[in-house]
């Protein structure tokens, strides 16, 4: 049984690595040169749960799976392994089964018990499995809402700091006119994909510093509220850049490397509500 059993994961162990190595690292690389942050949270996330796991190793070694655990996690294995090839064109399928796996890997090692006992770590690798999964919110925001909600909400707030900073803006829908120039407020531009970014920033910060559920809660609606501004002052500079400066600025400021000026700024300010020393620390990283 032990044989078996091992041949068993192994087989899905491979899939495992065909999957990252294929896959998961190659889309992590290819969303962090063109200037995203998600995949430094998706490295993160990993490195928490594998951290936890390790340091209760010797906990978890003690788990023993029942032989019905054990044959339940070992159909699993083989149903995602079978149906893997068929899901080579899609990176969520291969997610998905890969997850299947995943989850069988652990009912037949260590049973239904390690789920009762490593909620934290589990969240985790689920959050990091798939690296796009950060798009997910905003297929359902769209679903559920009016088209185009979200970019005529981020236009009304962009045409408001304008005029509290006492240029004479107007909004037509989604575009925001200056006398010399306008922007028009796409999803790319509107900061949902930013609040999404620093709700799961937050997240993340709680549970590395191991919060109270309250706390991650509050500092997860501050996170969202943050972005917000932090987008509208960004599309402000935008809009001020194509009206009154040249290309190049706006040209900096709109990629995704001149977002990340308002990311970084935002994660030290959370940091700095939870712990001042490390955000002392992570403020001197990001200078080296």
């Amino acid at each position: 049984m032990s044989k078996k059993h091992n041949l068993i994961v192994w087989c899905g162990l491979i899939v495992g690595f065909y999957y990252y190595s294929f896959f998961w690292l190659k889309t992590l690389v290819k969303f962090l040169i063109g200037g995203s942050t998600f995949p430094l949270l998706t490295i993160t996330a990993v490195y928490l749960a594998l951290q936890e796991l390790w340091q209760n190793k010797i906990k978890i070694a003690k788990f023993i799976a029942t032989p019905i655990q054990r044959r339940l996690g070992h159909i699993l294995i083989v149903c995602g392994v079978l149906f893997f090839p068929f899901s080579l064109h899609k990176g969520w399928k291969q997610a998905l089964f890969w997850l299947v796996i995943l989850i069988g890997i652990v009912i037949s090692t260590w049973g239904i018990k390690f789920f009762r006992y490593y909620l934290r770590p589990i969240f985790l690798i689920i959050f990091s499995i798939y690296p796009g999964i950060n798009v997910l919110p905003g297929y359902v925001w769209q679903a559920l809402t009016p088209e185009r909600t979200m970019d005529k909400i981020q236009a009304w707030s962009v045409n408001l700091a304008l005029h509290a900073m006492g240029y004479p803006s107007n909004i037509d829908g989604t575009w925001v006119n200056l006398p010399t120039g306008s922007v028009n407020i796409g999803w790319g531009c509107n900061g949902f994909d930013l609040m999404v970014l620093m709700l799961m920033t937050s997240l993340l910060i709680g549970i590395a510093y191991r919060l109270k559920a309250s706390q991650i809660l509050i500092i997860s609606l501050l996170g969202c509220m943050i972005a917000f501004v932090f987008n509208t002052a960004r599309i402000t500079l935008l809009a001020i850049s194509v009206a009154y400066w040249d290309g190049q600025s706006f040209d900096f400021w709109h990629s995704g490397w001149g977002g990340q000026i308002f990311f970084f700024s935002y994660v030290y300010s959370i940091l700095l509500s939870v712990d001042a020393n490390a955000s002392t620390r992570f403020c001197s990283q990001i200078s080296y």
